[in-house]
């Protein structure tokens, strides 16, 4: 019962960046919108090394397809 006690005396909401991290993730895994993953990083301020360093689930096709789409909508 001791350890139950010391789980909830140490718990730590997780880190915000991290569920953003994961809703990116998941809106290029599964429904293979990178338009709205790269405004979703833009609007939360997330950057490619955040994608990178949070998350293996993302293939190198699809990080560099996010990084065209990055490098396209700086320009405007």
């Amino acid at each position: 019962m001791a350890e139950y006690f010391d789980e909830i005396k140490n718990f730590k909401e997780e880190n915000p960046i991290n569920i953003i991290v994961f809703n990116i993730i998941n809106k290029i895994k599964y429904a293979h919108d990178f338009t709205t993953a790269a405004k979703m990083m833009k609007e939360n301020n997330i950057k490619l090394e955040d994608i990178a360093s949070r998350t293996i689930r993302l293939s190198f096709i699809d990080f560099i397809k996010l990084a065209d789409i990055l490098i396209q909508s700086k320009g405007k």
